[in-house]
C-alpha cells in the first residue's frame, strides 16, 4: 500500500531535491505544494485539490516553516488547532532554522519532528532516505476519512 506524503515547500529547488529521493521507492508517492495555503486548500480538498484519487489524504505532511501567505507556523496552528481529525496526520518538519525559538514553536504547535535542511546533497539525500523508512516504511500512521 502506498504511502503519500504531501511536501508544503516555497523552495522548487528543495522540492526538485525531495522529489528525485522519493521518486527512488514506489511505494511513496509525494505531491508538492508551495505554501501553507495551497497546503490548507490540498487537506480540506478545495478546488484544484478536489479529486482524492490524485490529490489523497496525506499519510504524512513534510511542511517548511519559513514561507510567502500563510507560513509553516500558521499551518501548523490551523491543522492542530482549526482543522477537525487532520490534526492526527504526522508533521514533519523540514526547515533552514535551527533557531531554539523555531524548533520550541513548531513542537508546541503539534509538530512530529524537526530537521534542519542539510546544505550538504549527500547529506540530504540520506535525510530524505531515512524520513522515506522511517514514515514510510517503519511508522504507522492513522487512516483518516477522505472527505
Amino acid at each position: 500500500m502506498k504511502k503519500n506524503f504531501l511536501l508544503v515547500e516555497d523552495d522548487p529547488n528543495d522540492a526538485y531535491l525531495v522529489e528525485l529521493e522519493f521518486k527512488k521507492n514506489p511505494e511513496f508517492q509525494l505531491r508538492w505544494v508551495k505554501n501553507g495555503e495551497e497546503a490548507i486548500d490540498y487537506i480540506n480538498g478545495s478546488p484544484p485539490y478536489n479529486d482524492r484519487i490524485e490529490f489523497p489524504i496525506p499519510d504524512v505532511i513534510l511542511l517548511d516553516v519559513k514561507m510567502p501567505r500563510v507560513s509553516g507556523f500558521d499551518f501548523l496552528e490551523w491543522l492542530h488547532i482549526k482543522s477537525n481529525h487532520f490534526r492526527l496526520i504526522p508533521v514533519i518538519v523540514m526547515s533552514g532554522s535551527d533557531l531554539e525559538e523555531d524548533v520550541n514553536r513548531a513542537y508546541e504547535l503539534g509538530a512530529n519532528c524537526y530537521l534542519t535542511k542539510p546544505t550538504d546533497w549527500k547529506k540530504f539525500q540520506e535525510q530524505m532516505t531515512r524520513i522515506g523508512i522511517f514514515w514510510g516504511e517503519v511508522a504507522y500512521t492513522p487512516k483518516l476519512p477522505e472527505h
